[in-house]
């Protein structure tokens, strides 16, 4: 995988990790367009989901961490029936991580979002739809389903400006 991804505005070499571009000094607030996204000239986003996951572990640990002190500082002051609630406070924990991590981040959940969007757009017609996914999938041969759905969004914007 290559460390640097062409800038959109002036073509240099940009180290993926790069604020800004370090030829023309565009930056994704002042100088990176919508269509540099779309046209998949910045870098991907995958990269962000690894360092989201691993900021999940860390946040984790820290509540784990948390979580013993305060039991340790409750059997230090006389309350012993403390470690009887470390397995409730785990289970209610675990049980909001999984609630959230389902619902929230599911790609399923946002595929059916940007497809009812889409049909809302397209005023009910669903072949229509299907022929602009196809049309996205013609374009873009590798991309999954999710990024499909985006992009005929975004042209289906694009084209009724």
């Amino acid at each position: 995988m290559s460390k640097y991804f062409t800038c959109p505005n002036c073509g240099a070499d940009v180290p993926l990790k790069a604020r800004a571009c370090p030829e023309c000094g565009s930056d994704k607030e002042t100088g990176w367009s919508e269509a540099a996204s779309y046209m998949h000239l910045l870098p991907d986003r995958g990269d962000e989901d690894k360092n989201s996951q691993s900021k999940t572990w860390q946040r984790g640990l820290i509540a784990i961490v948390a979580i013993f002190l305060l039991v340790a500082f409750l059997s230090a002051q006389g309350f012993t029936w403390s470690w009887y609630v470390i397995p409730l406070i785990a289970l209610a924990v675990g049980a909001v991580y999984a609630v959230t991590q389902s619902g929230a981040s599911s790609s399923g959940g946002m595929e059916k979002q940007l497809q009812q969007q889409l049909l809302r757009r397209a005023k009910g017609d669903k072949k229509l739809v299907e022929r602009l996914i196809q049309y996205e999938q013609q374009r873009n041969p590798n991309s999954n389903r999710l990024q499909l759905l985006q992009n005929a969004i975004y042209r289906w914007d694009r084209d009724r400006r």
